[in-house]
């Protein structure tokens, strides 16, 4: 059941959510029709519109939904890509209005069966939680922050909370706890404090940042793409090694434009500065944009972008009833566009697994072991997503590995990687899949395949030289 369909059939008690991010909201309404009541404490004031807010301070950079991750949170909240197309929100193809350039070279364009939403992570977060909001028993505590895990007999069976305005604290007890907190999270200091081990943590850090402002291009204006993006080719010297930009269509015909740079070199957000950055790397679309329209918002930096993995699946002893979603669980490398579609991923997994595990379940049985098990079916979901984003990560100079830092890692699996995707800026095909991998509608599967090792080995010293020219070959 989902977002709308508010008649609880699972006969459970009450869900506590942590976070009323994308992927609070999203979890929320996977157990709507599992629990009789869910709760989503936040300690911001909710916005009622799709603005900023405290909580989540990187909301204004650049944010990806794919196509994975649209299908997914259309199944939990249907008719959102029809809602959010009326409102404005650009729907594409991506294969067909992206204008690539990786290191390699610019991928070809072309038509697909996929479609993006390229609206912002603000409206994205305000909608779902509008829609979750209006399910019958689903309620969201604001100016509520959780406080610590409340743990008897081995069971979570609450949260203690705070609220802000009148500094009381309380119990909120439920049967599930979800951590839906995102990076900020500190369950394994709860997991501690109750005399549990912590989850193994794993944090690799390209030293990757971020400044970006938005740009309102008139109605109908039309370059020939809708999204336009130039990133590092991390090989050879200059500037072009470590600095890059993306662009592309939002809703309010906005337009979103992002300085990327890696291994330490961190666009600024000063107006002059920011404007050398991204002219400086031999691509001037960018600038152009900007000077020719001019800015609507201020610049805003964002450097915490490491990858971390928080490994719940492998604990040896656990509290029953808590589970860990989103970013709170994983949290990749923005640049890779893979978080908001893993938190969605997270509560269609979330809702799989219970779904399964009541009917495996002796009736009236409690959720003992459920915990175990929803995490591990999590972490196959994450692995894909985390391999993608930190063998890309790996061969960027001056790379940390949990606090270590590296020339760059090479290995033969990102050898082999870099050389399909070089490939892929020459086959329409290898592209095709590429983009449905990275869209996570396809299985990394593909890359194992006979034929194209075959290929890629016969053809390995001159895909590891191709390098990006400065004009799209289809532009």
């Amino acid at each position: 059941m989902t977002a709308d369909q508010n008649v609880s059939t699972g006969g459970l008690g009450t869900a506590v959510v942590i976070g009323a991010s994308i992927a609070g909201s999203s979890a929320a309404a996977a157990l709507s029709s599992r629990f009789a009541k869910v709760i989503v404490i936040d300690r911001d004031t909710l916005p009622a519109e799709p603005t900023k807010r405290r909580g989540v301070p990187h909301s204004g950079q650049f944010h990806i939904l794919s196509a994975g991750g649209r299908l997914d949170l259309e199944k939990l909240f249907p008719g959102l890509t029809e809602d959010l197309t009326a409102a404005g929100v650009p729907y594409a193809d991506p294969t067909a209005v992206f204008q690539y350039g990786s290191k390699f070279g610019w991928f070809p364009r072309h038509s697909s069966d996929m479609r993006i939403l390229l609206g912002t992570r603000r409206y994205l977060e305000w909608y779902l939680r509008g829609r979750a909001g209006k399910l019958g028993n689903v309620s969201y505590l604001q100016r509520t922050p959780a406080k610590g895990l409340v743990i008897e007999d081995g069971r979570a069976v609450g949260v203690e909370v705070q609220d802000l305005d009148t500094k009381e604290l309380r119990v909120i007890r439920g049967d599930l706890i979800v951590d839906a907190s995102g990076r900020p999270s500190i369950a394994p200091d709860w997991f501690a404090a109750a005399g549990y081990a912590k989850p193994v943590e794993t944090v690799i850090n390209a030293r990757w940042g971020y400044a970006t402002t938005y740009v309102r291009v008139p109605e109908g204006w039309d370059p020939g793409w809708s999204a336009f993006y130039v990133g590092p080719t991390v090989n050879g010297e200059g500037y072009a090694a470590t600095r890059g930009a993306s662009m592309w269509r939002q809703e309010d015909n906005l337009m979103v434009v992002t300085a990327q740079g890696c291994a330490g070199d961190l666009p600024p957000s000063d107006v002059d500065g920011f404007l050398d950055f991204i002219s400086s790397f031999g691509s001037t679309e960018f600038r152009d944009l900007i000077e020719q329209y001019g800015r609507v918002s201020d610049i805003e930096a964002w450097q915490n972008t490491s990858n971390r993995l928080r490994d719940w699946s492998k604990l040896e002893e656990r509290p029953e009833n808590f589970v860990v979603v989103g970013d709170a669980a994983a949290a990749f490398n923005p640049i890779y566009g893979q978080g908001m579609t893993v938190a969605a991923r997270s509560a269609r997994t979330l809702e799989s697994s219970l779904t399964d595990f009541l009917l495996d379940a002796a009736p009236e049985a409690s959720l003992d072991g459920f915990a175990e098990r929803f995490q591990n079916d999590l972490q196959k979901v994450i692995e894909p997503s985390w391999m993608f984003s930190t063998t890309s990560d790996y061969g960027i100079p001056g790379v940390e590995i949990d606090g270590v830092t590296l020339d760059s890692v090479k290995s033969p699996e990102s050898e082999y990687a870099d050389r399909v995707i070089a490939l892929a800026t020459e086959d329409e095909s290898i592209s095709l899949k590429f983009m449905e991998t990275i869209n996570m509608v396809r299985s990394t599967e593909w890359l194992g395949d006979e034929e194209l090792r075959d290929r890629v080995l016969a053809d390995w010293d001159r895909l590891g030289n191709l390098r990006r020219t400065d004009v799209p070959t289809n532009a």
